[in-house]
């Protein structure tokens, strides 16, 4: 009988399968036979072998696609953290307004002294050992240093690029307006002419008694170049229900900033009473300087 050979025999008459593709018989040198199939191979399917080049690549190709997510992520929540303002739901600004307000207040207290021996410095400790009162001011606190704080937010914003260009652009009209007082040369070439229409428009330096009208006068004045004239109007909630806000009409000054310059006696007063309101007011001075009244077209009061 024909000896077979089997897939359990000998690991060493096993290895000589390997080798079978040698021989055109079936039948191996040690007289075993082998039963081997005559179909052709089939070849197996599935996705092709990649190279090594070919892997490196697409693991590169990876890496970039995942970097570029990566930085589009960063780059949107940046734009909704600079843009939050208009995605916050009802009450946000609120709250966020409210812890402003906290820290700025607990800064400028200290919490070192007796609030029940000395409230004041409690409450205002910290802001007077980081602050002083400037040279240029008389009064000096947290109302002037949020205005001063305003003042160079605004400044920021009218200082960008105009984005809107339409005839009817509120953002164009307005920083138009503000560069054209920040442009000295144009304000040079033009000189007093815009401020000698104005003083014409309103009946001129030495309007004579009864001629114009005063209610006029007084619109111009009040309503077209919001100066305060004989009286002033502001718009303030009602001492006595404070839901509602009122028109409230006060008598006007002379446009000095504190009471004490109208009053005081020291040298300083009257050198603010004396030199501004007689150049402002045309009466002749023993100063080197001529008034602005009369420098405008206006005539000397005599001396009283």
């Amino acid at each position: 009988m024909e000896k077979t050979y089997s897939l359990t025999a000998h690991y060493d008459e096993f290895q000589e399968v390997k080798y079978v593709s040698k021989y055109q018989s079936g039948t191996l040198p040690n007289g075993f036979a082998l039963q081997l199939g005559t179909g052709a191979k089939k070849r197996r399917g599935g996705l092709p072998r990649w190279s090594r080049r070919e892997v490196c690549l697409l693991s590169g190709l990876v890496f970039a696609a995942g970097l570029c997510v990566i930085l589009t992520c960063m780059l949107v929540l940046k734009y909704l953290a600079a843009e939050g303002d208009s995605y916050c739901l009802e009450g946000c600004q609120e709250k966020k307004a409210f812890l402003r307000a906290s820290r700025f207040l607990s800064s400028n207290m200290d919490a070192t002294i007796d609030p029940c021996q000395d409230f004041y410095s409690f409450a205002c400790g910290g802001w007077l050992r980081r602050h002083g009162i400037p040279e240029d001011k008389l009064v000096y606190g947290t109302i002037g240093a949020i205005a001063e704080q305003n003042e160079a937010k605004l400044r920021a914003l009218l200082s960008r690029p105009v984005r809107r260009r339409a005839p009817a652009s509120a953002e164009r009209k307005v920083k138009e307006f503000f560069r054209s007082c920040l442009d000295r040369a144009e304000i040079d070439r033009l000189g007093p002419r815009p401020m000698l229409e104005v003083i014409g428009e309103c009946g001129g330096w030495d309007a004579p008694p009864g001629r114009g009208d005063l209610n006029e006068l007084l619109y111009k004045t009040q309503g077209v170049y919001s100066a305060a004239v004989l009286f002033s109007l502001t718009v303030s909630l009602d001492e006595r229900n404070t839901s509602r806000y009122i028109i409230r009409i006060d008598q006007d000054g002379l446009t000095l900033p504190e009471r004490t310059l109208y009053l005081g006696q020291d040298e300083e007063s009257e050198k603010v009473r004396g030199g501004g309101h007689t150049d402002v007011m045309g009466t002749p001075g023993e100063g080197p300087a001529p008034s602005m009244g009369c420098q405008m077209g206006g005539t000397p009061l005599p001396a009283v």
